[in-house]
């Protein structure tokens, strides 16, 4: 009965050893000084570190900021395409199954004439390929960027539209988020 006993408290904790070690550590007890507590250093990332401007490290990519002015003519580009093509825009929110998503990079020269557009992302669906392209020509010229945001003679930026299934789109610029 001895030896059972034994077998059984060397198997818990042979169990208990095994489980410790499959967890991470936890974290050390806050300390306090004064009124004050701190907290316990954040756990490690798997992102990798990459060198910030001021020479430390910074945790995943950064992000470019947005230029109020690039948003704002960006809203009123959309509006223009939005009033060239009324027939072909839905109403109201987005449907959560939409028949396409497709991103367009189009360029513009200081004037607003659309110089290139090319589909950098589609379902593959030619003819909504085919009216996007379409409502742009038709849009074009675009309302004139400001110089302050045209720096090479023409701007890129990307453009989403939005499909549902009876083939009617809307900007995602001007489009209210999804029901």
């Amino acid at each position: 009965m001895l030896k059972r006993k034994h077998l059984l408290v060397a198997a818990i904790s042979s169990v208990t050893v095994a489980v410790a070690g499959c967890g991470s550590a936890p974290p050390p007890p806050a300390t306090t000084s004064g009124s004050s507590v701190s907290a316990p250093p954040p756990a490690a990332s798997s992102t990798p570190s990459t060198p910030s401007a001021a020479g430390g490290t910074s945790v995943g990519p950064r992000l470019a900021s947005r230029d109020p002015a690039l948003e704002q003519w960006k809203r009123q580009a959309a509006e223009h395409i939005h009033s060239a093509n009324a027939r072909q825009l839905f109403e109201g929110r987005p449907h959560h199954l939409l028949q396409g998503v497709i991103v367009v990079d189009v360029t513009v020269d200081r004037s607003g004439k659309v110089t290139r557009s090319k589909i950098v992302r589609s379902p593959g669906i030619a003819r909504l390929d085919s009216m996007v392209l379409a409502s742009l020509k038709t849009a074009s010229p675009l309302p004139a960027p400001p110089p302050a945001i045209v720096k090479t003679g023409a701007i890129t930026y990307s453009e989403t539209w939005l499909f549902t299934n009876d083939s009617k789109w809307r900007l995602r610029t001007l489009t209210l988020p999804q029901e």
